[in-house]
């Protein structure tokens, strides 16, 4: 019977498909979803001395743990991008295949950053708080009028989205996701994406224009690129000196898209505003600077963009059906570089597994 290391979060109707045809141990992060439960680099790999697969979720899978594993013959992660905390090239010279559960964010983030523009567009947030602390009450009114009509200055300010133009730098799943959203608030949709097909961007109702346009005639502006060298920082100052007066930036991709620094500058001069899920450094120091802007002009949440119960049924699915198919020695819908498939190394490590199912 096959061997299986689960560390993931999963769901456990899916573990006991899984459990029809092999031995599966769930440990560290898997069973309570405790980070401070995660396994050390040695328990790790004590664990993985005779997995045959291992479901991986955010443990950091380096050369050494690899090649320490040696009956390792898939891996298997539930997050869209394996490369972030698998040595995928490791993987490939070692003859094992790296599936991944695709799309398990193309819901969660889009209605997230959804929230956030909406939340934006109308000052909800501080709209609420200005409530519970009294600055919208009787008592204020009579004793401190000219801090109670302060509260009216911010919310007739508020907008609708109906009109406006949305700009997605990145045009992925998570992007398109956005899209269609936004569409149904009546928004214009145009995106900054070079490996985005036209033909296919139209057929959602996205146009594609360079960067500059974008950010030049956007009234909201979502960050949801991958990140990779030409990404790194490619929102900075002179990109945000493009955008209209109180046009709204929100990143619920990855901190490194955007130059903090030139962001805290621009929101604090009264420029722009934004919204953000995710940092350089998490979580954020009480004394972060970005704790210290104007509350009705940026919006901060805890980067919990990506987190949902249905998001863990998702990628649980996902991946369990990726195994058994790759287990059937049939094509599997995401893998890291299919060209591991046609290895010597694969026949001799990850190629023994395959077809399993069909000759038990």
């Amino acid at each position: 019977m096959l061997k299986i290391l689960c560390t993931a979060e999963f769901d456990q109707d899916y573990i006991e498909k899984l459990e029809a045809f092999a031995e599966v141990r769930r440990r560290g992060f898997s069973i309570n979803q405790d980070f401070r439960e995660m396994l050390t680099k040695e328990e790790l790999k004590d664990e993985l001395q005779d997995a045959d697969i291992f479901i991986v979720g955010y443990d950091k899978v380096t050369d050494d743990i690899i090649k320490a594993a040696p009956d390792l013959k898939l891996i298997l992660s539930v997050r869209d991008g394996p490369e972030e905390n698998i040595d995928v090239q490791t993987c490939k010279e070692l003859g094992i295949p790296v599936l991944f559960s695709a799309g398990r964010c193309e819901r969660v983030v889009p209605e997230h950053t959804m929230m956030l523009m909406l939340a934006m567009a109308r000052p909800l947030i501080w709209a609420n708080q200005a409530l519970y602390s009294g600055l919208w009450s009787k008592e204020t009114e009579q004793e401190d009028p000219d801090r109670y009509y302060s509260f009216f200055k911010v919310i007739d300010q508020s907008r609708e989205l109906y009109g406006k133009t949305l700009g997605l730098v990145g045009a992925g799943r998570n992007g398109v996701g956005l899209a269609t959203r936004a569409q149904a608030f009546g928004m214009k949709i145009q995106a900054f994406d070079p490996y985005a097909d036209r033909e296919t961007m139209k057929s959602y109702g996205i146009e594609l224009v360079d960067l500059d346009t974008l950010m030049r005639t956007s009234d909201y502006i979502s960050l949801l690129a991958r990140v990779s060298e030409e990404t790194k920082g490619m929102i900075g100052a002179r990109e945000l000196s493009l955008m209209k007066q109180d046009a709204c930036l929100i990143n619920t991709g990855r901190a490194a898209l955007m130059d903090t620094s030139a962001l805290i500058a621009a929101v604090s001069s009264g420029k722009i505003r934004a919204a953000l899920d995710v940092y350089d450094n998490e979580p954020l120091s009480q004394d972060d600077p970005l704790l210290k802007l104007d509350p009705s002009r940026i919006l901060l949440t805890p980067h919990f963009a990506g987190c949902s119960i249905d998001r863990i049924t998702f990628h649980s699915k996902a991946a369990t059906e990726n195994i058994i198919r790759f287990l059937n020695a049939q094509d599997v819908d995401h893998i890291y570089d299919a060209s591991v498939l046609s290895t010597q190394a694969f026949t001799e490590r990850g190629g023994k597994i395959r077809g399993y199912l069909n000759n038990r």
